[in-house]
């Protein structure tokens, strides 16, 4: 096997490990709040996007239908969310963050980053900045073969 197909490999493997071990703290760290990490990147997408669909947020996230059905029923239950009929497709309902779940997010927001800078604390400012633009390339690259 060419050691590039080999180092590819391992980076899948690492991708998969650092993922998880994020996942996990950002967890940890929105417990108090009664979040998870589903909820948190659905209140991110709604702080960035305004509004957004259900159909939206799977695309943005990777999320399947049910999962997604049961993470917007949980942030709408706890008054995190609103969720009214699109004026141009009546199909759709269209989904926007409360006052509630600004708060909330701003909340989850300040655990999360107490969080990421545990974790990410043994690296160097310059480090991260290459981190973040290695991987902003790598997720950019599999959008355009989308």
């Amino acid at each position: 096997m060419p050691q590039r197909t080999r180092a590819s490999l391992r980076l899948g493997l690492l991708l998969r490990q650092a993922h998880r071990r994020a996942a996990a703290a950002l967890n940890d760290a929105l417990a108090p709040l009664n979040l998870t990490s589903k909820h948190f990147g659905v209140l991110l997408l709604l702080d960035r996007d305004g509004v957004s669909t259900q159909r939206d947020l799977i695309r943005e996230t990777g999320s399947d239908k049910a999962g997604m059905v049961r993470t917007v029923e949980d942030l709408e239950n706890v008054g995190y969310l609103s969720r009214t009929r699109s004026t141009t497709d009546k199909r759709v309902s269209e989904l926007t963050l409360t006052a509630a779940g600004r708060a909330a997010f701003e909340t989850a927001t300040r655990a999360g980053g107490a969080a990421g800078r545990e974790l990410f604390e043994p690296f160097t400012e310059a480090e991260l900045e290459v981190f973040e633009d290695l991987l902003t390339r790598f997720v950019d690259a599999g959008r355009s073969h989308a």
